[in-house]
């Protein structure tokens, strides 16, 4: 972490005072017009609990000059004048400075770790020493009579139970935040391990067409070699077999080092598979806004089967969201997701109300290369490998079988698990 500047120490008291302050125009009077009690030390104490390097004693110091200054210039609006508004507020600016003496005394010497009813018990002491100090600065208030005993003794009480209240709501805000973000985190991690598993997926494909380049290319030095008139090109041939050989070493590397990093990254817990689709509501969601669309997802029927490794599952259905997305018309989309188990199998049709597909294109949407995806701006041409990446994990990994049909308004692709092979993916 990087350390804190004198600039921003100073940044952070003035904030924290003029919180404070701001907090203490919220007021009651009890003894008299003099003496008041206000919820600015509520916010004082909560922060100097809540925080190890809160600057206590001189927030305390400087957000009793504040009071002391506002409840002058109040006094002086209600016709009393400068040198006497002065003197009735001042004891206020010695509350200030009691209280953040005595508490951070407490903070630095006698707090221990995790004793909330000593901070509690310590906070009532604070709020109580702190108003007898101010209750023996007014000459006109007698500090040890019973009714200004039992006064801020009933003060210190309320004041303690709000920074109570204030503290645990705090804690356990924060406590969702993180929680959130953890989620997030864990979400984006499964989504990113998803993409590098089918980028792996098509790497292993590719790897046996570098196999075949290179031996092709050795074949040829061999024919060109034999050939007298030929022994130039020969030797390029051989310069192009071994850089595919080269390149074949590296290309192997790369996909053994992305290869344990997935395997690592699946000794991760079970995921039900109803949570795939919360998973992915997210950012199917923000994918759509980037096509200026809207989506709404509506889940059918529920499991209980749990999947070790989530990721070929997430990689299949985030390409069958996307692809119904892209293909729309529409300015939203609506996906349907049915589920249903039948004895060893799990059932799975995804639905999308989009324009549908040709009956003379509907055989062709698992091939690899196939795309009907064309940016007419650039002219770029999409890979076409979603839906193939899709049919690839579905039978070669999971032992399952998909097909797809289709009409205006209603494109569905129906899956079939294994629930024994789903259960041992891992």
């Amino acid at each position: 972490m990087k350390p804190q500047t004198h600039l921003d120490i100073f940044i952070h008291t003035f904030f924290y005072s003029v919180l404070t302050a701001a907090a203490a125009q919220f007021q009651i009077n009890i003894f008299s017009p003099e003496f008041s009690v206000s919820l600015g030390i509520v916010f004082l104490a909560a922060f100097s609990l809540l925080s190890d390097h809160f600057p206590l004693f001189p927030v305390s110091l400087l957000s009793g000059i504040f009071v002391l200054l506002s409840r002058t210039f109040y006094s002086c609006m209600n016709g009393n004048g400068l040198e006497q508004a002065f003197l009735i507020s001042l004891p206020e600016l010695g509350f200030y400075i009691i209280y953040g003496i005595i508490l951070t005394f407490y903070l630095k010497k006698l707090r221990g770790t995790g004793q909330i009813w000593k901070d509690l018990a310590a906070l009532f002491f604070c709020d109580y020493l702190a108003n007898f100090g101010e209750l023996m600065l007014r000459l006109n208030i007698n500090a040890f009579s019973n009714s200004s005993q039992s006064g801020i003794l009933i003060t210190a009480l309320l004041r303690t139970v709000l920074i109570f209240i204030f503290i645990t709501i705090f804690r356990q805000y924060h406590l969702v935040l993180i929680r959130r973000e953890q989620k997030d985190y864990y979400q984006n991690l499964a989504l990113l391990t998803s993409r590098l598993q089918e980028e792996v997926i098509w790497m292993k494909k590719n790897s046996g067409m570098v196999e075949s380049a290179m031996h092709l290319a050795y074949q040829l030095f061999e024919r060109l070699r034999a050939d007298s008139g030929t022994k130039d090109a020969a030797k390029d041939a051989l310069v192009v077999a071994n850089n595919i050989h080269e390149i074949k070493k590296e290309y192997y590397l790369i996909l053994r080092g992305l290869s344990d990093v997935l395997s690592l990254e699946s000794t991760s817990k079970s995921l039900p598979f109803s949570d795939l689709f919360s998973i992915l509501e997210d950012p199917i969601r923000q994918f759509a806004a980037s096509h200026k669309k809207t989506v709404s997802f509506h889940v059918h029927g529920n499991t209980s089967l749990c999947v070790p490794d989530p990721y070929c599952l997430l990689s299949v259905f985030r390409n069958l969201f996307m692809n119904a997305i892209e293909a729309s018309e529409k300015d939203h989309v609506r996906l349907d997701i049915s589920i249903e188990e039948t004895g060893e199998s799990l059932l799975c049709t995804v639905t999308d109300d989009g324009p549908g597909i040709s009956p003379d294109i509907l055989p062709m949407i698992f091939d690899a290369g196939f795309s009907t995806k064309i940016n007419y701006e650039t002219g770029e041409i999409s890979r076409g490998l979603g839906l193939n990446i899709v049919k690839n994990i579905i039978v070669e990994q999971l032992g399952g079988t998909i097909t797809a049909t289709s009409r205006p308004g209603k494109t569905s692709f129906h899956i079939t698990f294994k629930k024994t092979t789903l259960e041992e993916s891992k």
